[in-house]
């Protein structure tokens, strides 16, 4: 499975209209996605992180995370190309300050996911 995040940047002051990211600024994504590249993810997942774990005085480095999944890397970089129609450039980056100070940080991974955990620990206790 592969993911392309949109990591959005923490600056001081900073926010992230969490409520308009969901109820528009998502579904404006969604549809041009499907209207320029007739792609649409296998799954998204939205993060709202709330403590900067190992340094809790420290501005956290992202006021909100968004995670786009699908299953093949082809239709990940496929994805990364919506910005190259004007038509979605425009009306994504129009709505960016009705919900956070700018653009985000993008990056494409590679995704594991592991959901039996006892086999992933019975590999090291050899249980």
């Amino acid at each position: 499975m592969y993911m392309v995040a949109f990591m959005y940047p923490n600056r001081p002051g900073g926010s992230f209209d969490r409520q308009h990211f969901l109820d528009v600024h998502l579904p404006l994504g969604l549809s041009q996605t499907f209207k320029h590249l007739q792609l649409k993810p296998r799954k998204l997942m939205v993060y709202s992180p709330t403590a900067n774990v190992g340094n809790p005085a420290a501005l956290l480095p992202y006021i909100a995370i968004s995670s786009v999944f699908f299953d093949t890397r082809a239709d990940a970089e496929k994805f990364s190309t919506l910005f190259s129609f004007e038509e979605a450039a425009r009306l994504l980056s129009a709505d960016f300050p009705n919900y956070t100070p700018g653009p985000p940080d993008v990056m494409l991974a590679e995704v594991t996911e592991l959901n039996d955990i006892d086999a992933v620990i019975a590999k090291h206790t050899g249980a």
